[in-house]
């Protein structure tokens, strides 16, 4: 027997799944709602309910999780201090990072020398990081140091020895041009060395403590998996882990092999295309909150759209869904049964309730925080004894008008939570998925109706309807930007020419989702590949979704724990990439570790396949993992321009790359 546990910790679940890799079925799995300000909680009560027998014969366990993308957004980890090798003014100005300091040392494109690493201003710079700054972690970028990485290296160890700190070298994260992004990736690994580091020190305790001694991994962004101590030294490419595995498990739980998938959570909801079975990959990197990277990833669209999100009303009485959050009132009344005495007072005072917030809104506490002003202060005091009410709490406060109440700052810290109508609500209300508190949904969903001047069934219908049209609208457009990065295009809708600024495109999504426009047209979609729907929601709110978009509908068995099956069932994968190119009167090969010339081209490349190779051996011993089977192989990709005198070579690529299937771990 051997079994694998997968664990997905989600921005609102906290998924886990055992799977036998034999014969490659689910044999139980457990959901719990996820702790933000710990998500070790979340996972210990996932694990809490699965069959402890099942869990004792585990010999793998694999993580998704949203936490390095969370930390990115929040501005958590390391303070960094950046040093740059060789930077002139016009490239530090596209630097956002601070604190950061400039050194000389500098070589040209071919990886030749053409100043040194200027130690003493090194050591000047640390000691101002360390001084002013006070730094947690350093991340060393040189300007093309891809093409040569001595200084770099040389830096590092002068960090590491006056400091004692981790340093990270942006050849270390990238072997990529581009120097910006390349610095970007070093700066965000070295920030997110004790936020990783501090999640996998949990999930392992908590496995110890049920005796559970098997590897651990990580998802990467692409979707394959990289070991433990890989995930330490690299904790960047764990970002945008969590929508790629769901990607993984969509495909693992259906077989398709082309297809549209969503992952409809409850935060967000996440849009990738499968094609000839492999998940469609970001070309530039990936992108985090204006943080542009080099980190490989599976091409997502994310949009906050999904079963949580927060129904709101306009003065105009038009009501919208998203991008925000709220915490189901199904989900508050589930845990605070005393919200429908409150929600019964709100009915009885509906005619007397303050226009400027909306119908229905609590608040609860989350977590304590230090540096908070006076009335938030007493805010958080007065959440203390339980969620209140906008309008009971406002009260308590002692406030004008509830829309006084200062919860917008503590929300963004995430120290307290808002509970509204949501999507789940709805649900709840026609009877279609009720694990929480369906009256509390009713309640709420009659209160928010009146506001509105709708009938309750009518507002249900409306609220439906925009998570439809909005999903759709999500969905055709990632299917035309997918079109149109292979080359398609829209003809001009007149004689004029071709669309610009998406007008074309905006014009479409109009008309598809509208059933007919004054002209009498109508226009309904056909997409000819499945729309694979997951997450806890899909099966109640997708059926629409595929209708609209004119595809057939499959939500696999298990979609609900999509992502944790996919964070078991990836491929291990490490790829170690060498650059062979013309130099002078030879060539060159550049490496993560070193550079070396050869008078021949075949000298040059039958070096680089030895010596990717031994570093790939080398990699494998570093993580532990020398009697794994790995499938080795060295791949080599010639780039070659044509000329009018005949072929030019460029380059070689030339990538070591060892495969090895979680089962076999």
């Amino acid at each position: 027997m051997r079994y694998g546990l997968g664990i997905d910790a989600g921005g609102t679940y906290t998924d886990g799944v055992i799977i036998d890799f034999a014969t490659q079925k689910v044999l139980a799995k457990n959901k719990a709602l996820t702790t933000r300000f710990d998500l070790g909680v979340g996972i210990e009560e996932t694990m809490d309910g699965l069959p402890e027998d099942l869990l004792q014969a585990v010999s793998l366990v694999s993580l998704s999780t949203t936490l390095a993308t969370n930390a990115i957004v929040e501005g958590t980890g390391n303070l960094v201090g950046a040093i740059l090798l060789g930077f002139d003014e016009y490239d530090l100005a596209k630097i956002a990072h601070r604190p950061v300091r400039v050194v000389g040392g500098r070589t040209d494109i071919m990886g030749e020398e053409l100043e040194p690493l200027d130690e003493g201003a090194l050591r000047l710079a640390v000691r101002e990081l360390e001084g002013q700054e006070q730094v947690a972690a350093y991340a060393l970028s040189g300007m093309v140091a891809v093409k040569n990485p001595a200084m770099e290296l040389r830096a590092k160890t002068i960090v590491e020895e006056m400091t004692g700190k981790p340093a990270v070298c942006g050849h270390e994260v990238s072997m990529r041009l581009d120097t910006i992004k390349r610095t970007n990736t070093a700066v965000l690994n070295a920030r997110l060395l004790p936020v990783i580091a501090d999640l996998l020190d949990r999930i392992k305790a908590s496995l110890l403590r049920r005796n559970i001694r098997a590897p651990l991994m990580i998802v990467r962004a692409d979707g394959t998996l990289m070991s433990e101590a890989s995930a330490r030294r690299h904790p960047v490419q764990t970002i945008l882990s969590g929508p790629a595995a769901s990607v993984c498990g969509a495909r693992f739980l259906t077989g398709i092999s082309d297809g549209l998938v969503v992952d409809i959570g409850g935060t967000t909801s996440d849009i990738a295309l499968i094609s000839d079975g492999q998940p469609a990959v970001s070309l530039s990197g990936a992108t985090v909150a204006n943080w542009t990277t080099h980190v490989r990833s599976v091409d997502i669209d994310t949009i906050g759209l999904a079963g949580d999100s927060a129904v709101s009303i306009n003065r105009d009485r038009l009501v919208s869904l998203g991008p925000r959050r709220a915490v189901p009132l199904a989900v508050l009344g589930h845990e605070h049964p005393g919200i429908l005495d409150e929600l019964e007072c709100l009915w009885q005072l509906r005619d007397r309730r303050s226009p400027l917030v909306q119908p229905v809104e609590f608040f609860r506490l989350v977590k304590d925080g230090a540096t908070l002003y006076d009335s938030e202060r007493r805010t958080l005091d007065a959440l203390s004894g339980g969620p209140l009410s906008r309008d009971r709490l406002a009260e308590s406060l002692g406030a004008g008008d509830p829309s006084m109440v200062p919860v917008s700052r503590m929300e963004t810290l995430g120290l307290i939570q808002r509970s509204a109508i949501t999507p789940t609500d709805v649900l709840h209300f026609r009877g279609v998925f009720t694990p929480w508190n369906a009256e509390a949904s009713r309640r709420g969903l009659r209160l928010f109706a009146y506001t509105a001047r709708l009938d309750p069934e009518r507002l249900a219908d409306l609220i439906l309807e925009t998570f439809t049209r909005q999903s759709v609208r999500a969905l055709v457009h990632r299917l035309l930007r997918h079109s149109a990065g292979r080359g398609a295009a829209f003809a001009g809708a007149s004689e004029g020419g071709a669309c610009e600024g998406g007008a074309c495109e905006g014009g479409l999504l109009d008309l598809l989702l509208s059933a007919e426009i004054r002209s009498g047209l109508s226009v309904k979609p056909s997409y000819a590949h499945p729309l694979i729907a997951i997450g806890a929601p899909a099966w109640a709110l997708a059926p629409a979704v595929a209708e609209r978009l004119g595809a057939a509908l499959v939500v696999p068995e298990h979609a609900d724990v999509a992502n944790a099956v996919g964070a078991i069932t990836g491929m291990q994968m490490i790829v170690i990439e060498a650059v062979l190119a013309p130099s002078g009167l030879g060539f060159v090969v550049h490496t993560p570790a070193e550079r070396r010339e050869f008078e021949k081209m075949d000298e040059a490349r039958d070096w680089a396949r030895l010596h990717v190779m031994d570093m790939l051996e080398t990699r494998i011993r570093e993580e532990g993992q020398e009697g794994l089977p790995y499938h080795r192989e060295v791949e080599v990709r010639d780039s070659i321009a044509q000329t009018k005198e005949g072929e030019l070579f460029l380059e070689s690529v030339i990538r070591a790359v060892g495969v090895c299937k979680p089962s076999l771990v």
